[in-house]
């Protein structure tokens, strides 16, 4: 009964690497996520002309503890 368990999670195992490393080499297609292949150029008219501004960013930090400040957003 043990070694049947051990033989199929060890078949499990090598059946997910496999299918990983399959879906990792895939190619993905040209409009799968637009967002990822764009490249702004700084001098380009696209580019984000946004001024750097302040921000109120809150939520629990490591502590539990809730907290909220200003952050500088560029």
């Amino acid at each position: 009964m043990k070694y049947s368990s051990l033989t199929a999670a060890f078949l499990a195992l090598v059946v997910a690497a496999i299918l990983s490393s399959a879906m990792a080499q895939e190619s993905r297609p040209t409009g799968a996520c637009p967002a990822s292949s764009q490249r702004v150029d700084p001098g380009s008219s696209n580019a984000m002309t946004a001024t750097a501004h302040y921000e109120y960013q809150y939520g629990y930090d490591h502590h539990s503890h809730w907290r909220g400040h200003w952050v500088l957003v560029r």
